[in-house]
């Protein structure tokens, strides 16, 4: 070793690659033809094709495109007894087929993988391990022309589909031994502590093994792997280190690529792993996401229940409960309880299985509502990483009890590897270990390894180095186990745990809140028409025997859910992730429409001609009063805006009462220009604005109290410059706050309603270089809110639109609204962790109170926030350019409004108001005259009824109870219908506990946040 560590470790490295060059000593070419594909085809399409020849070094493309091989060969009669591969590089994905069976993927050398070792990632097939000389084989190659990461960034020089290798050759499998038997001495030679003993034993073994190595002479070989054999037996203490290890590809359903890609992308990875399952009796792979399964399910049968034979050895491992891996920021909390709902349901129908670790390991925060969720969905433990990557605050712990808003636990854990792809190398293990952060708690980890986000998984050489690595002195102890054989094993050994409350908030990726606002007002529309058309549905079956249309809302809400992604629905994926998305979104618009319709048919028997009556329509569980518009030809007081005529509308919670057209309003809103000011009133409110459209007083007439800073104008615009460090469409970063540029006064304003039910004025602005603004400002007769609707044409690059209101309050926190509850947060910056958190995720309102006064902000279709000092703002476009040049380009309709309040946000009614701002009554013309009729009804303002829906294997009703303020205390749910039975169950729908149903309802107990689903008997 002549002393020199560093020119040692240089001469292994060295020898590796001679030793990986070695590794097929002898090759013959295959004979190829091509067909250039219309499209993603199968199998039987492919092989009827119009193939030509090819040969070597040709081009395949364009981008996307998909190329079959029919590859011709004949293994060479002097080869027989041999191992024999099939080797195959197309810089790009690829899959072999044979008899119409996925048999493994390919992969070239493509992508960010191959920029760091220039070789193939998966390029090899084993054709058979002892040739018998002179047999032929046909085997069909579909090749898709992208990389693993789709076309992202691809370089150039990379030339994705340049058909480079294709050929077979002899595998020198004790060649592949002895290597791999070298890789690991010389690597912890290299990645143990350099002072340690095994560190200087490892450098001297592998040295020796270097000098006893001679490529010629085979006969040197044995001695080199006897050398390594004496250091490759010796085995750890009883106190070392517990490692799971678990196979894994982290296929991200949409991303990089379309989801046509994906499906293709979920064959190449499943059938790998089923591969290797037959090579290595030890290997497990874990793969979360029904929805991929599902596509295996629908589109390859004999891929399928080669699955599920694996699935039944505890080798496959489904894991996640999740329908696919959701975001837990944007969702709502109902949309949550859907994914574990249908993924649950979807594993235990396949595979007997009921999951009981939540996998969500690349989300970009976690909500304070997920652990009530998790326990009441089957599962008590969660694995993620995310945070590691945590811009200021490293998190404490890798293993700890997380407890939600409610009080809910789940024991967590953190791969403390910091990855979900990691390359089973003796560099990641050791890092595994000195970065765990509970050494005092416990002794058990999980390490994930295996290519991922675009697929491919595990390669052969992971699982010979793990293989090596399994209970070797100077590394943890690995073993392959399920995640339920991991967390088991964890909950028993950890000690005194650590517990964090509240979110888990991710401190990058903050401009997910807002990317793509396209996509997330469709989520926010589809979450409401679901909502609506479910609980229409479910009363027209309770109450009229009308069929429930369970095929199309199931399949509307698998939709939803499938968008909700963890790369879709935040905004990072590719343009055509995003047609897809419109289009799709298209579709439950349409199944919620025509289900919403029969509901509301079989209910209110529709009109032939003149209606007898106009119903007004309510599916929130409080009582409303509203203005609403009218049916055209309707006598009214008052013509809105867009021509439609206008009225008072009242309904009683989720039921509906006759509408009186006539009605008038107590005290008129009033619209009148003073000069310097423009002033809309009502009982409640006066809103003064400038000329220019900004709102410099906002005054609470029946406190008293103004709202708006002294001096200062609110509903204004300011544009950001958002020139993010990395990832464009992901973050934004808190210098942007340190350059606002106010957007100019609106050019020109008008009056577009007077009153006496609605007034409105409107304000055009030009925003940035290319961009224009449409908003109008309303109040209406009989609410407090101030509403603000908005229309853009949005044209800027790299620019972050918000509007901003300095509040005259003051409070060291502001509220906000999360799934199933609200947390609060920082309005300052005293600590990184205050700082971290300078732009934040909400739904549907945001409260900034002192005692006494408050100002909410509500919206219809916006999730970024941040309360700075005394000025909230909400987020509303952004123009990012990667991966999406045409992010957020074109037309935008979005709303918010402003809403004052006395006491806090609980008595003022915000989450209720709230509600409401996102789901305007419904007005019904109806062939009869209707009656009031409320159909649920609570007696607590803290408790709403947030689903009503049928049941998933009976027609008994579902209906789910949130506690919404954080309170405890006792809540009476009643209802007219004929209730037979009542009984609680979890979010899965099993029952577990009779409840007396008398009087015509029944009385609950529940606690600050609970959610509570209940299961009715109806007669009908």
């Amino acid at each position: 070793m002549q002393n020199h560590r560093k020119l040692t470790l240089f001469r292994f490295h060295e020898l590796a690659a001679r030793l990986r060059g070695r590794l097929y000593p002898d090759r013959a070419p295959v004979e190829l033809a091509v067909f250039a594909a219309p499209g993603r085809i199968s199998f039987d399409e492919a092989r009827r094709g119009a193939y030509r020849p090819a040969k070597l070094g040709e081009t395949l493309g364009p981008r996307w495109s998909t190329h079959w091989f029919r590859v011709d060969l004949q293994v060479p009669r002097e080869w027989k007894g041999r191992e024999v591969h099939l080797l195959w590089d197309t810089r790009s994905e690829g899959c072999v087929w044979e008899e119409g069976e996925a048999l493994q993927g390919l992969t070239g050398a493509c992508g960010p993988a191959w920029m760091e070792t220039k070789e193939a990632l998966r390029p090899e097939f084993p054709l058979t391990a002892r040739a018998a000389g002179g047999e032929r084989r046909t085997l069909y190659i579909e090749v898709a022309c992208n990389t693993l990461f789709g076309w992202e960034g691809e370089p150039v020089h990379s030339q994705v589909g340049l058909l480079a290798q294709a050929e077979i050759a002899c595998f020198d499998r004790d060649l592949w031994e002895l290597y791999w038997d070298f890789m690991t001495v010389a690597d912890m030679a290299q990645h143990l502590p350099e002072a340690s003993p095994r560190a200087g034993e490892a450098l001297r073994v592998a040295n020796a093994m270097a000098n006893a190595f001679e490529a010629d002479d085979r006969a040197t070989w044995a001695r080199v792997r006897e050398i390594a054999a004496e250091f490759l037996a010796a085995r750890n203490a009883s106190g070392q280190h517990n490692v799971t290890a678990m196979g894994h590809a982290h296929i991200d359903t949409a991303w990089l690529w379309p989801l046509a890609e994906t499906r293709r992308k979920c064959v190449r990875t499943f059938s790998t792993a089923l591969r290797f399952m037959d090579e290595d009796p030890d290997y497990r792979f874990v793969c979360s996401q029904a929805q991929q399964f599902a596509w295996i399910k629908e589109g390859h049968p004999k891929l399928w229940e080669r699955l599920k034979r694996r699935v039944a050895e505890g080798r496959f491992m489904p894991a996640g409960g999740t329908w696919i891996e959701p975001d837990c920021n944007l969702p709502s909390g109902e949309s949550l309880v859907r994914q574990f709902l249908h993924g649950q349901r979807f594993f235990r129908r396949e595979f007997g299985i009921t999951c009981g670790e939540f996998w969500n390991p690349d989300v970009f925060g976690y909500s304070g509502a997920l652990p009530q969720i998790l326990r009441a969905g089957g599962i008590r433990f969660f694995l993620t990483q995310k945070l590691s990557w945590n811009q200021f605050n490293k998190p404490a712990n890798h293993t700890f009890l997380w407890e939600g808003i409610d009080g809910s636990r789940v024991l967590t854990h953190f791969p403390p590897a910091d990855t979900y792809n990691g390359v089973a190398s003796v560099k990641d293990l050791v890092f595994n270990v000195s970065n765990f952060k509970d050494h005092e708690r416990g002794r058990e980890s999980c390490y994930l390894y295996g290519h991922g986000d675009g697929g491919g998984g595990p390669t052969r050489g992971m699982l010979a180095s793990l293989r090596r690595m399994k209970d070797l002195e100077g590394l943890p102890r690995v073993e392959h186990r399920t995640p339920a054989e991991f967390f088991r094993r964890c909950e028993a050994d950890l000690r005194d745990p650590r517990v964090w409350v509240g979110e888990l908030y991710f401190e990058l990726h903050r401009g997910t809140y807002t990317s793509q606002a396209g996509i997330k007002r469709n989520n926010r529309r589809a979450e409401g028409a679901l909502h609506d058309a479910e609980c229409l549905a479910a009363l027209a079956l309770a109450r009229a025997g009308a069929p429930y249309p369970s095929e199309a809302l199931d399949r509307a809400w698998k939709l939803v859910l499938l968008n909700q992604f963890h790369d879709i629905l935040p905004g990072s994926s590719i343009r055509e992730v995003y047609r897809d998305s419109e289009e799709q979104f298209l579709q439950v618009f349409a199944a919620t429409d025509a289900a919403r319709a029969a509901g509301l048919n079989a209910l209110l028997p529709p009109a032939d001609g003149r209606p007898a009556g106009l119903a007004t329509v309510n599916t929130l569980s409080h009582a409303r009063e509203e203005v609403v518009e009218l049916p055209e030809g309707c006598p009214s007081t008052q013509i809105g805006r867009d021509g439609r005529p206008l009225g008072i509308a009242c309904a009683p919670s989720m039921g509906w009462a006759a509408l009186d057209a006539s009605r008038t309003p107590a005290t008129a809103t009033t619209v009148r220009d003073e000069g310097d000011h423009l002033v809309l009133e009502n009982a409640w409110t006066t809103a003064r604005f400038t000329r220019g459209g900004a709102l410099v007083s906002l005054r609470d007439r029946v406190l008293g109290r103004e709202a708006i800073a002294k001096g200062a104008e609110a509903n204004r615009f300011v544009l950001f410059e958002d020139e993010p460090h990395n990832w464009d469409a992901w973050e934004v970063d808190a210098y942007h706050l340190e350059k606002p540029r106010p957007v100019a006064p609106a050019r020109e304003w008008r009056v577009v309603e007077k009153g006496p039910l609605r007034a409105a004025l409107r304000f055009d602005y030009a925003v940035g270089a290319k961009s224009r603004l449409t908003v109008v400002a309303s109040l209406d007769a009989v609410s407090r809110r101030l509403e603000f609707a908005c229309e853009a044409d949005w044209r800027e690059r790299h620019e972050f639109l918000k509007v901003e209101f300095p509040v005259e309050a003051r409070a060291p926190n502001a509220t906000y609204e999360i799934q199933f509850g609200h947390l609060q947060r920082p309005t300052h910056f005293n600590t990184t962790w205050d700082l971290a958190r300078f732009e934040v995720c909400a739904h549907r309102w945001a409260d900034f109170s002192e005692p006494g006064f408050g100002v909410a902000l509500l919206n219809d279709s916006k999730y970024g926030h941040a309360v700075h000092g005394h000025v909230m703002r909400l987020s509303l476009l952004r123009g990012p350019m990667q991966p999406d040049p045409e992010a957020d380009q074109g037309a935008h309709r979005f709303r918010y409004a402003l809403l004052t309040h006395g006491g806090d946000f609980r008595a003022a009614g915000v989450v209720q108001e709230a509600a409401a701002f996102n789901a305007p009554l419904l007005v019904v013309p109806t062939s009869v005259a209707p009656k009031e009729q409320s159909f649920f009804s609570v007696d607590r303002a803290s408790v709403v009824v947030d689903t009503v829906k049928r049941a998933e294997d009976s027609d008994d009703l579902v209906l789910r109870l949130v506690e919404s303020h954080g309170a405890r205390g006792l809540v009476r749910m009643t209802s007219p219908l004929s209730v037979t039975r009542a009984v609680r169950c979890n979010l899965l729908e099993d029952e577990e506990a009779e409840l007396k149903w008398e009087s015509g309802g029944v009385t609950l107990e529940m606690g600050p946040f609970q959610i509570v689903t209940l299961k009715l008997g109806i007669m009908r």
